[in-house]
């Protein structure tokens, strides 16, 4: 039987399946011939489910491996750190290089896909049966596998750089390993390319979801929000005109990262960001909002933001999902709910993620300003108040100050000390403290958090047994970020700024920046970073902005929490639970030395 035998660079490998939910599970035919494969609809389908199923599935976060094709995102940022033990510790404490095992298997994952994605297209045009009834099938399967391939060359630059760009044609299983020793393509050469193949297929598919199966298929709207995220990539000062790659040259001295500075990739990106918002193709995305709240929660506008922030992440394919992938959501679900004491079920999980002190005192206040700004904020001490909790409006009670009035998308992220269980058929109130019902004292393995703190973003409100239909990968919120990141860096005066910003502030249940004696900031970067710092908490954009921003120097070398080794008020003193190490180095992630020992000509990282 003739057999796909697909390339990396220096490797032989083989392809896997598809992420859009209705393919989770296919897998080709092993029975079928290669050109018997192309010539069924139904074949031709199993064989898209394995150019899908290279997008990295964030259900996994607890688990970087290659089974998922996830990295270490959350744990390696600033956000949070895993209890459970995985490769973000390595990345964390600097015991990883070019020889780990993580390294090599995004890198051979992704060219898994370019080349799944070649051969699919090289192929497609084969199936008798696929455009039966008048539907152009191919063609619009042709272009999917196009689009994907460009985003998986995106996933590849945002963690290497700059990397090599194998061509259109799939690679014959048989071909001289001569044919495929190719040197890196520059920076700027990855991005064109990336853009151009989006560009090219975002009017040839349909502009959104027609009918229910298509969610989790790219759309003419997924492959411009792709451009979109490439370009930011490509503006932000990582790889623009950044020195310090001065001298990663490949071996004829070509520059693999333009060392002048350009504002014009900005004005390209808000150019690209403002086109998505204003085509009328686009026009039904919004930013997810509610009318009313569940019973015996107050119809208030501080509520309803609270129920909006929680639910757009719950609430399906909703106004503001552009893309999301499915997948099995217990593992990720278990790792947010407490390993309460005495429950079970949906109410008793591992307590892994843990939110950082750094990431709890970047929410707002309820008057919409930085907690350090706010004269009403006090770190210490304990008040009677009350979170917006459906399922616990009774008397309220006294907890730490620093969760007393602070904005909605707090209330929706945060599990803390003092908060009703997100379960609305639970009684329980959750204490980490040491001898709490989720303290460390009476849990003898690792299931505590380390941090005094667990994520509740996704967890639907049944507890961590109860699914949801995606995980988010791209949402309209992203879009106004990007949008307004490359205006303050491109034209700082445009007024689309203050909109942009003050529609998700808005959406949020705080106060809009220029209203309410509210001024505008002074600092506006400042501003747009700290907004998408809380805004896009936990999806997996925190380790990419802050090494592409150049400042994770400052940012990734410790994680803070709370004294869990102690109870109240100790227990509520912040301290030091992890130092980390961060190098230069670690900006990008190495090359594979399997992959530069099979193709020399692939130079390595700075520093690497």
């Amino acid at each position: 039987m003739k057999k796909i035998l697909i390339y990396t660079v220096g490797a032989l490998l083989v392809v896997g399946n598809y992420g859009c939910k209705k393919f989770l599970n296919q897998v080709p035919d092993d029975r079928l011939t290669f050109d018997q494969m192309y010539q069924k609809k139904a074949t031709v389908e199993q064989a898209l489910a394995n150019v899908y199923s290279t997008i990295p599935d964030q259900d996994q976060d607890r688990s970087p491996s290659a089974l998922g094709n996830i990295g270490p995102w959350t744990a390696a940022s600033d956000e949070a750190d895993y209890t459970l033990p995985n490769f973000s510790e390595n990345v964390n404490t600097g015991a990883w290089d070019a020889t780990s095992g993580s390294v090599n298997y995004h890198w051979q994952n992704f060219y898994r896909g370019i080349q799944a994605a070649s051969s699919f297209m090289a192929n497609v045009t084969k199936c008798t049966d696929c455009n039966l009834g008048g539907i152009d099938i191919v063609n619009r399967y042709y272009n999917e596998a196009r689009a994907l391939r460009a985003i998986y060359y995106y996933y590849l630059v945002r963690q290497y750089g700059p990397v090599v760009l194998l061509g259109n044609d799939p690679i014959a299983s048989d071909a001289p390993l001569a044919a495929i020793s190719k040197p890196r393509n520059s920076m700027d050469e990855c991005i064109e390319y990336i853009v151009s193949e989006l560009d090219a297929v975002s009017t040839k598919l349909p502009a959104t979801p027609q009918a229910a199966e298509d969610y989790g298929h790219i759309t003419g709207s997924v492959a411009d929000a792709y451009k979109i995220k490439a370009l930011l990539t490509a503006a932000r000062p990582l790889f623009n005109g950044n020195t310090d790659y001065a001298n990663l040259k490949n071996q004829d001295g070509k520059q693999l990262i333009n060392q002048t500075y350009s504002v014009a990739k900005w004005t390209r990106l808000a150019t690209a960001a403002k086109a998505f918002l204003n085509n009328a193709n686009y026009a039904n995305y919004a930013l997810y909002s509610v009318t009313s709240t569940p019973n015996g929660l107050q119809n208030n506008a501080f509520n309803r933001a609270f129920i909006a922030t929680r639910d757009v992440f719950l609430n399906g394919w909703n106004s503001e999902i552009i893309f999301g992938r499915g997948g099995d959501v217990t593992l990720y679900q278990y790792s947010l709910a407490p390993n309460h004491s005495g429950a079970s079920g949906g109410d008793k999980g591992g307590s892994f993620l843990s939110p950082s002190q750094q990431l709890v005192d970047a929410y707002f206040t309820a008057n919409g300003l930085p907690i350090e700004n706010d004269p009403s904020y006090s770190a210490t001490g304990t008040s009677a108040y009350q979170a917006p909790d459906p399922n616990d409006q009774g008397a309220a009670r006294a907890i730490s100050n620093m969760y007393v009035n602070r904005e909605p998308r707090f209330y929706a992220n945060i599990t803390y000390s003092g908060r009703k269980w997100i379960n609305t058929s639970s009684n329980i109130i959750t204490s980490f403290e040491f001898n709490g019902n989720a303290g460390k004292s009476g849990i003898p393995n690792n299931d505590y958090t380390k941090t005094g703190y667990t994520s509740r973003k996704h967890l639907t409100v049944a507890g961590w047994t109860s699914g949801r239909t995606i995980f988010t990968m791209i949402r309209l919120a992203e879009i106004y970020l990007d949008y307004i990141e490359a205006l303050q860096e491109s034209n700082p005066s445009d007024p689309d700024i203050l909109v942009y910003l003050n529609r998700i502030r808005t959406r949020a249940g705080i106060p809009a920046y220029g209203t309410g004696g509210l001024p505008v900031p002074t600092d506006m970067k400042d501003a747009i970073r700290r907004e998408r710092r809380v805004e896009l908490a936990f999806e997996l954009d925190r380790y990419f902005y802050t090494r592409e921003w150049k400042i994770a120097e400052t940012t990734d070398t410790q994680i803070r929490g709370l004294n869990i080794s102690q109870n109240a008020p100790g227990f509520f003193t912040p301290v030091v639970t992890e130092n980390r190490v961060f190098q230069k180095k670690h900006y990008l992630w190495p090359i594979p030395s399997n992959e530069i020992q099979k193709v020399p000509v692939i130079v390595q990282n700075t520093g690497w």
